[in-house]
């Protein structure tokens, strides 16, 4: 729950690109064939009708119920032609944070600005400092 929350706001994508491959209507909206349509994944993944109005807040309960609607949640896209690393990439981070939260508490630092960059993929401008504190046992 802690990884989607976070995937949620902060998709290692920030876009997908799709070519309607045939005339297509999506609720009121007919798409031609050729058309390209970019989607905004912080678009969806922050809008209020979808998640409420804490939409913008760090909620990992949220994640507890099944969501509404499948395509709510897509931060290695949906599909058939969804990221080819995503089981990867949760299999590492699941890994990560627990070898992590093992031995150390975090804190964020009090230099730390929060400044999420748009480059290809979503990177903080100035890096993360975190603090790691050594849990003694």
């Amino acid at each position: 729950m802690v990884i989607n929350g976070t995937l949620r706001p902060y998709s290692p994508g920030v876009s997908l690109i799709k070519e309607a491959l045939k005339d297509v209507k999506v609720g009121r909206l007919n798409v031609p064939a050729g058309t390209q349509l970019y989607l905004s994944l912080s678009a969806v993944h922050c809008d209020i009708d979808i998640w409420g109005e804490d939409a913008n807040k760090f909620n990992p309960a949220r994640f507890k119920e099944p969501r509404r609607h499948l395509a709510s949640f897509i931060p290695f896209a949906l599909g058939p032609r969804n990221c080819a690393g995503q089981n990867l990439a949760m299999v590492e981070m699941k890994t990560i944070l627990a070898m992590i939260i093992r031995q150390y508490s975090l804190e964020v630092s009090s230099t730390y600005v929060h400044a999420p960059m748009l480059y290809i993929t979503l990177q903080p401008q100035y890096g993360v400092q975190i603090l790691l504190t050594r849990i003694m046992k």
